[in-house]
């Protein structure tokens, strides 16, 4: 099969290092792959690898860029020919939208992978033949929200590479609770200080922040950790969140706004790391309370410093609750079979084409 997949960047995120495992596995099994997108840390590893990128930057949402990128990607079509393509992000939608009345025999497949707001902008995402989204959460508000009809959906969950399985922790002595998540306000840093801030009145730990993106906002929680006598507890870097895990005990995801899916989730939960996640968007298809980590409200730094003070004064639930959590990941969200269920769309399409 000749896949063409469409994307704004090859950068950081969840998105294009999704796109990356599946065309290195689907290559692996035998199909052809190429990648149309801006630049990023993932094209020497695409290239090493064999696989085709056409460098078409659509990071820039304006007339220019979509009327540029629109001609490039209908030469890439007409050179390469592919069986069905792949467009993610909500600008190259738009554009494969306008392109593909030009190739009306070729399938496509769009693909949601947040909450994307401003509606009508966000339908783009829904305008592929089938549309792919990777929870059954964003599956609801597709249709409920960006009015998709049900029947054009299907879901196909992140996979995770399992190079997470091979984590080995470093011992410190002290437990750390960690935080790995983009420098953005929704992801709830603050509320994972405000948690920290209770826990050190009564705990001798550690805590970690790792993130990428907006210094300012970095710089901004610094200065509050600062200010609020936390500077000898908490750590804010930039570290690969594989390297990362080897240094947390207890992960928290404190999103207060409905994540998509929730890589890092799924990661801990390869590295045997144990999870609290807030009990919104897809993170409870990810965690089943108490079995496989725990839920909290969002917003709730109390209810967090509470489960974090749980787990620590009672370490002999620690062992069943990261091995269920590992099992359910390893049957769920591997990269193997997100490349399965993916081809499996593919070749819905392929073969209502002929």
């Amino acid at each position: 099969m000749k896949i063409l997949r469409i994307l704004p960047s090859m950068d950081f995120g969840g998105i294009e290092r999704g796109v990356c495992d599946f065309s290195i596995k689907a290559k692996e099994l035998g199909h052809d792959v190429t990648v149309t997108s801006g630049a990023g840390r993932f094209i020497p590893i695409l290239r090493e690898k064999g696989i085709k990128w056409h460098d078409v930057s659509m990071d820039r949402k304006n007339l220019s860029t979509f009327i540029i990128s629109r001609r490039l990607l209908q030469k890439i079509i007409d050179k390469e020919k592919p069986d069905i393509v792949h467009v993610q992000s909500r600008f190259p939608c738009w554009i494969a939208a306008s392109l593909m009345q030009k190739f009306p025999g070729l399938p496509w497949v769009s693909s949601i992978h947040s909450f994307n707001r401003f509606g009508l902008y966000s339908r783009s995402e829904g305008r592929g033949n089938l549309v792919i989204t990777v929870s059954n959460a964003l599956k609801r508000h597709a249709v409920e929200y960006l009015k998709i009809p049900q029947e054009k959906i299907r879901i196909v969950y992140n996979g995770i590479s399992d190079e997470f399985t091979l984590i080995r922790k470093n011992n410190s002595g002290r437990i750390c609770i960690g935080m790995i998540a983009r420098f953005s306000l929704y992801k709830g840093h603050y509320v994972f200080l405000e948690a920290v801030k209770v826990l050190k009145k009564k705990l001798e730990l550690r805590a970690l922040i790792v993130g990428s993106g907006s210094n300012s906002y970095k710089n901004h929680l610094e200065s509050w950790i600062l200010k609020n006598g936390l500077n000898e507890t908490v750590d804010v870097i930039r570290m690969d969140s594989a390297e990362a895990l080897k240094n947390i005990d207890i992960l928290v995801v404190p999103s207060f706004v409905p994540e998509g899916f929730g890589r890092t989730v799924v990661e801990a939960q390869m590295s045997k790391t144990v999870v609290i996640g807030t009990d919104i968007g897809a993170i409870p298809e990810l965690i089943e309370d108490c079995k496989t980590g725990f839920l909290v409200k969002p917003g709730d730094y109390r209810q967090i410093a509470e489960k974090i003070a749980y787990i620590i004064e009672n370490p002999e639930i620690l062992k069943p609750v990261v091995q269920n959590a590992y099992e359910n990941a390893m049957n769920n969200f591997t990269v193997d079979i997100m490349v399965k269920k993916t081809l499996n769309v593919y070749n819905e399409l392929l073969k209502g084409k002929q």
